[in-house]
C-alpha cells in the first residue's frame, strides 16, 4: 500500500513538474524587435519632406536607444537635405520612449535643391539597446523621385486591440499614415460640385436634423428619446438608427447631414452623438448641437455649442482641392486627417457599418475595415479561379471593378461575432486600380501581430505601372 501511495505521489510531483515547466515556456514572449516600418518609401518632386518611422514589436518599460547609419548615393547632408534630429558622423541617434512601441524622424528637402530623380538614401538600423534586438526590416532605402513599390509588404500600425488609429495607406509609395481616430468630428467636401459633410465614421458619430434652423432655440428639449435613437446599440441594433450615420459606401448622396443649401433658412440644426473614445470601456465622447451654411467665400461655415448652450462658436471652412474632405475638430478646429487625394489608397479602420440579421440593415461597428479612397478600384479574385502567384496583367480584362469605399469592407476577414474567432480569409485576394493608373494585386496575410489584435498584415505586387 505504501509503495503505491509512494508512486502515486510521485507520479503527481512529476505532473506538477510538467506542467509548472510548460507554464513557464509558455510564457516567454518572442523576441522584441525593432524594424523600419517598411523597407522603401520615396519622395516626390512636390514633397518637401517625409516622415520615416522604425517600430517595436511591443512597447518596453524603458526607453530604447536606436542608432541607424545613412549611406549617400547622389545626395549630400545639409546641401540637399536635412533631418531632424540631425545627423552626428552620418548617423542618426534616436529614442523609442518608454511605453510606445514606435518613433519616427523626418527627412526635408533643402529649398531650391534639384533632383534627377535618381538620387537615393540608405538607411541602416545598426545597434538598438536592450532588450531589443534588430529585425529583418533594418534596412530602408529613400528615392528622390516618384516610388512605384513593385513587391512588397506592409504590418498596419492600427495600435492594437482599442483600435485608436485610423490607417491611410500609399501603395505606390509604400507608406502609411496613422491618425487617431479621436482628433475629429466633421469631414467638409472640397469638390466643387457638392457641398456634403460626413461624420466620423470610425467613432460611431450619429447626426439627426431637427426642424428648427436657429442654433440659440435649441435646448435639451429638443433632444429626448435621443440617447438611444440617436446611437448605436450592438446588442439590441434596430433600422430607426440607420438614417443617423453616413451610408458606409461613402455614397455622398447617402450622409447623415442633408446637402448643404445656398439657402440659408434651409439649413436645419442637428443634434450629434459624437460617438466613443478609443477605450476599454470606450468613453463617450459627448453630444453637440452644430448647424452648417455657405460662406460668403465659397465654402463652408459650421456653428457649434454644446447642447444647452445659448451661444455658439463659427468656424469657417474653405474649399481646397488637394485632399476630398477638409477635417474639423470642435475642440481644435482645422485638424490634419487624410493625406492628399493622390497619395493614399486604402485605408484601415474601425468602422460604422451596416449588416443584416434579417429584418433589414441596421448599423453595427465593425474592426478592420479597409476602405478605398475615392479615386481608386477594386476587384476580388478567388484563389479557386486564379491563385495570387498566377495573376499578370493580362488577366485584367476579365475583372469586375467596384468603386464603393467598402468595396473590400470585412470581406477579407470571417468570424469576429459571437463564439467566431476572427480570422484572415486566404481563399481570395483583391486588385487594385490607384489614382495614377497602377494595378496592384493585394492579399491579406496576417489579422494580428503576436496574437494582438489592431496590427493586420498584408502583402502587395505591382501587376501594371500606370
Amino acid at each position: 500500500m505504501k509503495q503505491i501511495l509512494t508512486k502515486a505521489i510521485l507520479a503527481s510531483f512529476s505532473l506538477l513538474l510538467l506542467t509548472t515547466g510548460c507554464r513557464k515556456r509558455d510564457a516567454l514572449e518572442a523576441d522584441n524587435l525593432v524594424n523600419f516600418e517598411t523597407t522603401s518609401q520615396g519622395i516626390n518632386a512636390t514633397e518637401t519632406n517625409i516622415t520615416i518611422k522604425i517600430e517595436l514589436v511591443r512597447p518596453t518599460d524603458r526607453d530604447i536607444p536606436v542608432t541607424i547609419n545613412l549611406s549617400e548615393q547622389g545626395v549630400v547632408y545639409a546641401t540637399d537635405y536635412t533631418t531632424v534630429p540631425a545627423t552626428t558622423a552620418g548617423k542618426l541617434q534616436l529614442i523609442i520612449p518608454a511605453g510606445s512601441n514606435e518613433m519616427s524622424f523626418t527627412l526635408s528637402k533643402v529649398n531650391g535643391v534639384l533632383f534627377d530623380g535618381d538620387e537615393k538614401l540608405l538607411f541602416d538600423i545598426y545597434s538598438s539597446g536592450a532588450p531589443v534586438f534588430i529585425g529583418n526590416k533594418k534596412r530602408l532605402t529613400l528615392d528622390f523621385g516618384e516610388l512605384v513599390a513593385t513587391n512588397s509588404s506592409l504590418t498596419v500600425n492600427g495600435g492594437g486591440v482599442l483600435y485608436p488609429n485610423k490607417v491611410f495607406i500609399d501603395l505606390s509609395a509604400n507608406r502609411a499614415t496613422a491618425v487617431n481616430r479621436n482628433s475629429w468630428d466633421l469631414g467638409f467636401y472640397t469638390g466643387a460640385d457638392d457641398f456634403r459633410v460626413i461624420l466620423n465614421s470610425s467613432s460611431a458619430m450619429m447626426a439627426k436634423q431637427l426642424t428648427k434652423n436657429d442654433l440659440t432655440q435649441v435646448t435639451a428639449a429638443d433632444t429626448i428619446g435621443f440617447s438611444t435613437e440617436v446611437a448605436f446599440n450592438q446588442f439590441a441594433p434596430t433600422t430607426i438608427s440607420l438614417p443617423y450615420i453616413d451610408y458606409p459606401n461613402g455614397d455622398l448622396s447617402r450622409t447623415a447631414i442633408a446637402a448643404i443649401s445656398t439657402t440659408a433658412a434651409d439649413n436645419k440644426v442637428y443634434i450629434v452623438n459624437r460617438g466613443l473614445a478609443p477605450g476599454s470601456p470606450a468613453a463617450s465622447r459627448g453630444w453637440k448641437k452644430i448647424r452648417i451654411i455657405r460662406s460668403a467665400t465659397g465654402g463652408y461655415t459650421l456653428q457649434h455649442a454644446d447642447i444647452a448652450a445659448t451661444t455658439f462658436q463659427e468656424i469657417t471652412i474653405s474649399k481646397e482641392d488637394a485632399s476630398y474632405f477638409k477635417y474639423i475638430s470642435f475642440e481644435n478646429g482645422t485638424v490634419a486627417v487624410e493625406p492628399e487625394k493622390m497619395k493614399w489608397d486604402i485605408a484601415w479602420t474601425f468602422f460604422s457599418n451596416v449588416t443584416n440579421f434579417g429584418t433589414g440593415e441596421v448599423p453595427y461597428l465593425f474592426q478592420d475595415i479597409v476602405l478605398l479612397n475615392r479615386n481608386v478600384q477594386a476587384a476580388k479574385v478567388m484563389t479557386a479561379t486564379k491563385a495570387f502567384a498566377d495573376f499578370t496583367e493580362a488577366d485584367l480584362a476579365g475583372q469586375t471593378f467596384a468603386t464603393a469605399q467598402t468595396a473590400i469592407g470585412a470581406d477579407w476577414r470571417s468570424g469576429g461575432g459571437p463564439g467566431a474567432a476572427p480570422a484572415v480569409r486566404t481563399d481570395r485576394y483583391y486588385i487594385i486600380k490607384d489614382g495614377t493608373n497602377n494595378y496592384y494585386k493585394i492579399r491579406f496575410t496576417s489579422l494580428t501581430q503576436n496574437g494582438e489584435r489592431g496590427y493586420p498584415s498584408f502583402e502587395l505586387v505591382l501587376i501594371k505601372k500606370g
